[in-house]
């Protein structure tokens, strides 16, 4: 079901997409109270109880927070003439939830859906939340999918429910950690007018450490959203999980996290939460950590420590999303989400869901970056980068039409390749024969044509030698599978002693052998470039060449 433009609900484009990496986004989300740059996280704030002010969080750098409309309107009453903006002192950009929250935790709350639009225009949110029913953490299918149910049937409701044009309402999504759920889920807030769509449900996975099944909800519910819609996580916040969350596809967030963990006495780090009276020594510089010590800090009045802790905790959550937006601009958000998931066990596995993925994420990359590419081990084989590259040496690339004789050889010891002194030698010795096709074998793309060597990521990657078994092996894979799809009628390898190159060696004797290619092995010790190395190899061509002049 298509909803027209003549509906109140906000329906021409208020999100715009400077940077990407992955399914990260740097981008613009324009409100009547100003613009705000994604990735963005609000500060959950109670409305009339805090331990750090909006307006020293606006001074932190904070340009949005969030308060819950239920809760503000039990403080105030129905009919209250405050904007949002006043009862905060908060000069930015304030959304505010409905009570789906107090819903999920309390089963009902005292409110009707209509009387909560009414409210949230009355207190002119900038970004405001429909009443939808949370699935929650549940197994019950028949549960989750009555919220999913009701959920789009409340979506509908509030269609005809508001009034106001320049308020961004959100749609939210459904169905917990059912994937066909979420998925039918979002698909319906898709097919109606929200601006702003947004995942509930992850508050509980996240707190059982249930990352694996959180990254499947995001990319679940990702393939079924359009890209122009920025998608909200509901309830996400650490920075342990930020870089991971955004790299799936999320661009904004809220927490109350770091008021939360404050009250019990715990710090914050984009290594996970750490206990105070465990800590020797404060590893941030923040205004607080660079003016006391832990056992200072353990020492002071109790609502004295919340404040601080919750000045530092919010401290951490920015300067996470700051490090986040500099990995996208530099196209390394990849080696950042490797460093930060390494934090947690749990938040590790996560990783391996991303190979269920990669047609998604490869999608979404940018074909070339500022930065050239680190690749480490196995793990980095999931990279979109690494999966176009090969995808389309296999799907989409030919040899050259006269090739008979495919040259193989390993990766030149100058950057860029054409520029290497020995490189340029050996193109003078095969110059004017053009049955002679050139490719460089290297990790972590198997095969390269010499035609595709500049093309990004190739030159442009920098890999740990020797490469760790896993990538060694795969890679001499995909050069077999190389030799099955383009076949030539003769083969000659330039081969080494080092273990992964043995690897090589055996992936493509197997390989002529099923093919029926002829196979040529030029031995070279522990330096294929070197001048003994490639006059050996130059006397193997010579004697190729004279035999097809012979035939």
């Amino acid at each position: 079901m298509m909803f027209g433009s003549e509906l109140p609900v906000k329906t021409h484009a208020v999100f715009e997409v400077a940077e990407k990496d992955m399914l990260g986004r740097i981008g613009k989300l324009h409100t009547k109270s100003g613009v705000i740059e994604t990735p963005c996280l609000f500060p959950v704030v109670h409305p009339s109880s805090q331990s750090v002010t909006p307006r020293e969080m606006w001074e932190m750098g904070f340009r949005a927070v969030m308060t819950n409309a239920y809760l503000t309107r039990k403080a105030l009453g129905p009919e209250t003439d405050k904007s949002i903006h006043e009862l905060l002192n908060f000069p930015g950009v304030v959304a505010t939830d409905s009570g789906a929250y107090q819903i999920l935790t309390y089963g009902e709350i005292e409110v009707t859906q209509a009387e909560i639009i009414e409210f949230q225009e009355r207190i002119d949110s900038d970004i405001a939340v429909i009443l939808d029913i949370p699935t929650g953490l549940t197994s019950n299918r028949r549960y989750a999918e009555s919220t999913v149910t009701e959920t789009i049937k409340r979506a509908d409701q509030a269609i005809g429910t508001i009034k106001k044009s320049d308020t961004l309402w959100v749609g939210p999504i459904q169905g917990g950690t059912h994937p066909d759920l979420v998925a039918r889920s979002a698909e319906a807030m898709a097919n109606r007018p929200f601006p702003i769509l947004a995942l509930g449900s992850p508050t509980q996975v996240m707190e059982q450490y249930k990352y694996h099944q959180l990254l499947r909800m995001i990319l679940t519910c990702k393939e079924n959203i359009p890209p122009c819609r920025p998608l909200h996580l509901f309830g996400g916040g650490h920075p342990s999980m930020l870089a991971l969350a955004v790299s799936s596809g999320c661009d904004l967030f809220d927490s109350a996290s770091y008021a939360i963990y404050a009250r019990k006495n715990r710090y914050l780090t984009t290594s996970g939460t750490v206990r105070l009276e465990d800590l020797e020594y404060l590893p941030c510089s923040c205004s607080v950590c660079r003016r006391t010590s832990p056992k200072d800090l353990a020492d002071s009045p109790a609502d004295e420590r919340t404040r601080r802790l919750s000045i530092h905790n919010l401290n951490a959550c920015l300067e996470e999303i700051q490090s986040i937006k500099q990995s996208i601009a530099e196209g390394r958000l990849w080696e950042l989400v490797m460093q930060r998931v390494r934090a947690h066990p749990r938040l590790f596995e996560s990783i391996h869901g991303l190979s269920e993925h990669l047609i998604l994420f490869e999608r979404h990359s940018p074909i070339s970056k500022k930065k050239g590419m680190l690749f480490f081990d196995h793990l980095d084989l999931n990279r979109p980068e690494i999966f176009r590259f090969r995808h389309r040496i296999a799907m989409e690339y030919s040899p050259p039409g006269k090739a008979r004789i495919l040259l193989m050889l390993p990766r030149p010891l100058t950057k860029p390749f054409n520029s290497d002194s020995r490189m340029k030698k050996l193109m003078e010795h095969l110059s004017g024969s053009e049955v002679f096709h050139l490719c460089f074998y290297m990790v972590p793309f198997g095969l390269v044509p010499a035609e595709l060597c500049d093309v990004y990521p190739v030159a442009q990657t920098e890999s740990s030698n020797p490469p760790d078994p896993v990538t060694a092996q795969d890679s001499a894979n995909a050069i077999s599978s190389y030799l099955r799809n383009c076949r030539y009628g003769h083969v000659v390898l330039q081969a080494s002693n080092e273990p992964w190159v043995r690897k090589v060696t055996s992936a493509v004797k197997n390989a002529c052998l099923r093919t029926r290619q002829r196979l040529a092995i030029s031995h070279c010790g522990t330096d294929s470039w070197s001048p003994e190395a490639l006059e050996g190899l130059h006397s193997i061509l010579d004697r190729i060449k004279k035999r097809g002049r012979d035939a």
